[in-house]
């Protein structure tokens, strides 16, 4: 595999994480004002969510490059 078709595969695995880890910690705005949202989160802490995708992401990265390197019996 070469590294644009790696990095590719990332982007992708990451991408999809991040779908899966939005929802996650989510409390809607206790007082909502005129022009807000009631259904907008009050802190959406996308730094803890983008963190957590990352490294999701690179270990489900990780076993599908070590499986793609053993299906064509290349040395990892």
């Amino acid at each position: 595999m070469s590294i644009i078709s790696s990095l590719a595969l990332y982007f992708i695995i990451w991408w999809i994480c991040l779908f899966l880890f939005l929802p996650i910690d989510i409390a809607n705005q206790s007082k909502v004002e005129n022009g807000n949202d009631p259904g907008a989160p009050e802190q959406p802490k996308l730094k803890k969510k983008f963190l957590l995708t990352t490294i999701f992401s690179f270990f489900v990265w990780l076993l599908i490059f070590i499986f793609i390197k053993l299906a064509n019996n290349e040395t990892i």
